[in-house]
Order: structure tokens, then C-alpha cells, then sequence
């Protein structure tokens, strides 16, 4: 029997999942259905014994997202061999890493000064989506911190964790995640001789990195609830 994990993240999701769980899980196959549609129907057609994680984006103030979560969850709910990891996106995934600005900033980096009220910001949302904060408190939190109204908690994680990142090793965006989220310690490619992060004194394996995010983000508790 073989285990899959499949994913609806085509560019920088896949990318991070891949080396996740390649990394931490090396017996499990990452693949991606590149949609939440393709996703649902690859679901659906499941007629193995072999053993499948569907990752679940589970941002359902995301009409799109809510009505492919709902027709999912339906399709697979007769088979025994499909299991779900469910978790708000992986860029979520990542904002709620304890350590994410410990890796990101070096000591006295004034970097992490004048992004002191972007990481304010992130800590709030990550506190929002853990306690399950309902459409008003959202809107509050949009309001507050100068988002688009049009905004959802989706997009809203993308852009907390592009800003916090930018001009960095570990800049993420929709179509890349930071290569040293990804990478040994400095096997970054176009890193400078200035370029110090708060692993500088401390640099970790790829296998210690994967290790530290799971353990230490909201994936503990997903994993462990899929059975990983």
C-alpha cells in the first residue's frame, strides 16, 4: 500500500508541501490537482486500496472554497481510505510558526523594527482564526489594520506573509515560497554577504527546519488528528 498526500496548491503551496513532507514523511507522495474542482473529482474517482491525505484549505469565509470544502467532504465521507488535514491555507500554516520571526530577523535587525506593526497584525489574525473569530470581528480586524474590504482570510494570510518576509531569504508569495523555508541553512542562491537571518548563529538542516514547523504551528495538531 501506498501513501499519497494531495493538495489543490499548484505554485508555492505544492512547492512547501512537497519538501514538508518529503522531508519529514519520505514514504508519502506529494502530488497536487492543481484546483479545488480537479481535487474533488480525482476524490471522488478513488477506487484503490492505497492510502490518500486530501489537504483541506478550510478558509470558508471563501464562497468557492465553502462550496468545494462542502462537496468534498460529501464525496469522500464512504471511503475508508481517505483522510483530510484540515487547516485554514498553508500560508496560515507558516504565520502561526512560533519562531517565525526568530528565523526571519537577526538580533537588533531594524528590519523587524519597521515591521513591528505588520507583526502585530499577524499575531492578532493568527489569534482570529484559531478561536474560529466570526464575519464581524474579520471586517474589525480589516478595518483596523488598513485591508481591502474585499479581502478575504485567505488572501489576507498571503499578504501578512509576503509582507513579513519581503526582501528576505524567505520571501513568499503565491507563485514561490522563500527558499529558506525550504533549504539547508545559506544554500540560498542569491544570498549576500548581508544577508543575516536569526538562524545565522544557529543554522538547521532542512530535516530540523521541517521538524521545528510542524512541532510548533498549527500542523501539530492537524497531523496528529489525521493520524500522522
Amino acid at each position: 500500500m501506498s501513501r499519497y498526500v494531495w493538495c489543490e496548491d499548484a505554485k508555492s503551496g505544492y512547492q512547501f508541501w512537497k519538501c514538508l513532507f518529503g522531508t519529514a514523511y519520505p514514504d508519502i507522495i506529494v502530488e497536487t490537482q492543481n484546483s479545488n474542482s480537479k481535487l474533488n473529482r480525482a476524490a471522488d474517482n478513488i477506487n484503490d486500496e492505497n492510502l490518500y491525505y486530501i489537504i483541506l484549505d478550510t478558509a470558508i469565509d471563501n464562497p468557492d472554497v465553502l462550496r468545494e470544502l462542502t462537496r468534498l467532504k460529501r464525496n469522500i465521507s464512504r471511503k475508508n481510505n481517505i483522510k483530510t488535514i484540515s487547516i485554514h491555507s498553508f500560508e496560515y500554516s507558516l504565520l502561526s510558526f512560533e519562531f517565525l520571526e526568530q528565523w526571519i530577523f537577526a538580533e537588533n535587525d531594524d528590519l523587524k523594527e519597521k515591521r513591528s506593526e505588520i507583526i502585530k497584525a499577524k499575531d492578532q489574525f493568527v489569534k482570529l482564526i484559531k478561536s474560529g473569530g466570526n464575519s464581524d470581528e474579520l471586517i474589525e480586524f480589516k478595518s483596523v489594520y488598513g485591508f481591502p474590504k474585499k479581502y478575504n482570510s485567505e488572501k489576507i494570510s498571503a499578504k501578512l506573509l509576503n509582507m513579513i518576509t519581503r526582501n528576505t531569504g524567505f520571501e513568499t508569495d503565491k507563485s514561490k515560497v522563500g527558499p529558506c523555508f525550504i533549504t539547508e541553512c545559506c544554500e540560498w542562491e542569491n544570498r549576500q554577504a548581508d544577508d543575516i537571518c536569526g538562524l545565522d548563529n544557529k543554522r538547521l538542516s532542512i530535516s530540523e527546519k521541517m521538524d521545528q514547523i510542524i512541532e510548533h504551528s498549527v500542523l501539530q495538531a492537524a497531523f496528529k488528528e489525521a493520524g500522522l
